[in-house]
């Protein structure tokens, strides 16, 4: 018997994402409905926005800012006709969120998956999950 999907012929999606207390945090777009930005499709909200919007509504704390947790975006690139996943190391190294990421999205198994420097965590800039200075200085 075949295994059927939870949402067959669901169209593939561009989106941001983050990892946030171990949970993936999404915002996105189908790609039909993707805004153009370059050779590239896009979702139009960006990580500051949204994360904003998700702090307003109760989501994440207000005392958290958008670039501490990992986070990553998916775009289309429509020469190469290819989904890209960019996103931090520390969920690129993980197939389970690799794995969660092309399913809530739809993405397809050819999807090329890279880091970036735009999304680097606190703890990989910086060795540690927030900004807060350890010191005793003022």
């Amino acid at each position: 018997m075949k295994k059927r999907s939870k949402q067959p012929n669901a169209e593939a999606r561009v989106g941001i994402f983050w990892l946030f207390n171990d949970g993936l945090i999404f915002d996105s777009t189908p790609v039909s409905k993707a805004e153009p930005y370059g050779d590239n499709l896009g979702h139009a909200t960006g990580h500051i926005d949204q994360w904003a919007l998700l702090q307003q509504t109760g989501v994440v704390p207000p005392d958290i800012e958008y670039e501490q947790p990992p986070r990553g975006r998916v775009v289309y690139d429509k020469r190469q006709e290819t989904f890209h996943l960019l996103a931090d190391r520390c969920i690129l190294d993980r197939k389970d969120l690799i794995a969660k990421i092309k399913e809530e999205l739809h993405l397809p198994k050819s999807t090329k998956m890279d880091s970036d420097q735009h999304y680097k965590c606190f703890r990989c800039l910086y060795g540690r999950d927030d900004d807060d200075d350890d010191s005793d200085s003022d």
